[in-house]
């Protein structure tokens, strides 16, 4: 196996488009796949989530629920939302799903409180949520990808 460090890669196996940057990149089988620890990363995802300026598309969505290891029923309890809303947000697919801004906020503190993020971090994205500012991208079709740079990934 022949390993090497990729400027960028594109990875896609958690259900939407992630940029990786710097990462060592192996070949198996022919087939080039990042020589990364995928809980690591997932880990990282979901904090890069919690902090992007968009809503969290209904891929997004699927895969902080899957991660949470919950069934529909299991999130949308948490959440206060029945579970067809759930299955609504999870069809958005790389649309964003619709998903009100409390609860969204919601989300995204829950997924600080799982990963046990540092005070500071939990207290600046909470800080940092924009209600009104929210509202109008939602509007917009702008997509956002996730970008992790294994020189610079962030500290839980």
């Amino acid at each position: 196996m022949k390993k090497k460090i990729a400027a960028q890669f594109e990875y896609d196996g958690l259900g939407f488009p992630v940029i990786l940057l710097n990462f060592p990149i192996t070949e198996v089988r022919g087939i080039q796949v990042p020589d990364i620890n995928y809980n690591l990363l997932q880990q990282n995802v979901l904090l890069v989530l919690c902090q992007k300026t968009l809503p969290l598309t209904g891929n997004e969505v699927r895969f902080i629920r899957q991660f949470l290891q919950m069934t529909y029923t299991e999130f949308a309890n948490r959440f206060g939302v029945t579970h067809a809303s759930v299955i609504h947000w999870e069809k958005s697919k790389n649309s964003f799903a619709k998903i009100t801004p409390t609860t969204e906020l919601c989300i995204r503190l829950s997924i600080l409180d799982v990963l046990k993020a540092k005070d500071k971090l939990f207290r600046k994205i909470f800080r940092n949520f924009n209600y009104s500012e929210f509202k109008m991208r939602k509007r917009q079709t702008t997509e956002e990808l996730i970008t992790i740079d294994s020189n610079t990934l962030p500290i839980i």
